[in-house]
């Protein structure tokens, strides 16, 4: 089970889980030992909750999943945030650029030695 308390921004007041379970009826027959919480900064993810057609948490991992719909696929998966994928993507393109811009200098080198 998922519960997501709301959003808010400024003067932001950390809470505890107890102090959650106090504010929201829902949460206060649960064992709080056996819960696990998940904090979000301000808007965190806003995208990927926007994008996505669910969401859960991996008990694996203890990290939040979403499902995306995508036309590729019959069926979509649960999978990284978007956000998380974009910036793996973009380490991997610019680790491509510095191998490229590696392979061009080693020519130039080999060039003007023969």
């Amino acid at each position: 089970m998922i519960f997501v308390t709301p959003e808010s921004a400024g003067d932001v007041v950390v809470t505890t889980a107890e102090d959650d379970a106090a504010f929201y009826p829902q949460l206060r027959d649960y064992d709080f030992d056996k819960l696990g919480v998940i904090q979000l900064g301000y808007q965190q993810h806003k995208q990927d909750f926007e994008q996505a057609i669910s969401y859960w948490v991996n008990p694996a991992t203890q990290k939040l999943e979403f499902k995306y719909k995508d036309s590729a696929t019959t069926e979509p998966i649960f999978q990284k945030p978007l956000t998380e994928r974009v910036a793996e993507l973009k380490l991997a393109d610019l680790d491509n650029k510095e191998a490229i811009a590696g392979l061009i200098q080693l020519v130039m080198e080999q060039s003007n030695v023969t």
